[in-house]
């Protein structure tokens, strides 16, 4: 199965993308799934906003921490949704620490290697 960014658009299509694959009576499964819909654009923004040295990138970011957080919340609960969180903070993290490296300096940065 390959679901675009558009089938992992909101939670209700997330859930959907779910019940498919579980749905599936197949004993081998193989589940490609792209991000969520208009979030690879937003990677790019950001990268691009943190190399023209433009603060926005910050604000940027905390769109893509909300909309991740907003759709977990709708999907999950209890350990699970305490699991998924501390790993979007520090995936989230990471992410603000690389970006204010490219902010501060990094003239040609392939962004590239990190949206695959």
């Amino acid at each position: 199965h390959k679901f675009g960014g558009t089938c992992m658009g909101t939670a209700e299509r997330i859930q959907n993308v779910a019940n498919i694959v579980s749905g599936d009576p197949s004993e081998r499964k193989l589940v490609v799934v792209s991000a969520m819909s208009k979030v690879t654009d937003m990677m790019y923004n950001l990268v691009n906003k943190a190399q023209s040295r433009d603060d926005a990138y910050i604000s940027l970011l905390d769109d893509v921490y909300e909309k991740h957080m907003l759709t977990a919340k709708q999907l999950l609960d209890g350990d699970d949704l305490v699991i998924f969180l501390s790993h979007l903070y520090n995936d989230i993290s990471n992410l603000k620490a690389m970006l204010r490296a490219i902010y501060i300096g990094l003239k040609h940065f392939d962004c590239s290697y990190y949206f695959i």
